[in-house]
């Protein structure tokens, strides 16, 4: 490259910063014109049919929702029905994140099943494993494995 062109080049990138320059500090808006009140959160929240929480309620929340756990899978066995057992119902709710050995550690704890590590062993079993969906699902201990997974997994 010549001296004479690597001037050119030279002079060319000096005069588009001075550009950009202006154009950032005397035709761009800043950021402090264009602050967002209040009143125009709430107008949105109101219009998605959203709600904002505090930093403390949703920590609680948080707290609320289950805990990891390591499982290890044993045999795989539908769950048996109890004839003099009182029914239990829950609403399972998924999270977005949450790993199919906790779902299975949910729905023990709400009594649904019997065994979480059997539950997973099942849904490894018939390949449902990945297919868990989040969203919240009515499930009452009078069901069987097979229809828990059904009702907790894609179609």
């Amino acid at each position: 490259m010549s001296n004479k062109a690597l001037r050119a080049f030279s002079a060319g990138l000096i005069l588009s910063t001075g550009i950009f320059a202006v154009s950032y500090y005397y035709i761009a808006p800043h950021s402090s014109e264009h602050a967002i009140t209040q009143d125009q959160v709430d107008s949105y929240l109101a219009e998605k049919e959203q709600t904002a929480i505090s930093n403390d309620e949703y920590a609680t929340l948080k707290a609320v929702s289950v805990k990891p756990a390591a499982s290890k899978p044993t045999a795989p066995a539908p769950r048996k029905k109890e004839p003099a057992q009182e029914v239990q119902h829950m609403t399972l709710v998924v999270s977005q994140g949450m790993s199919t050995g906790e779902v299975c550690d949910e729905l023990q704890r709400g009594k649904i099943i019997k065994s979480s590590k059997e539950f997973l062993k099942y849904l490894r079993s018939t390949n449902r494993e990945g297919a868990v969906r989040f969203g919240a699902y009515k499930v009452n201990s009078k069901m069987t494995a097979e229809e828990v997974a059904k009702i907790i997994t894609s179609p």
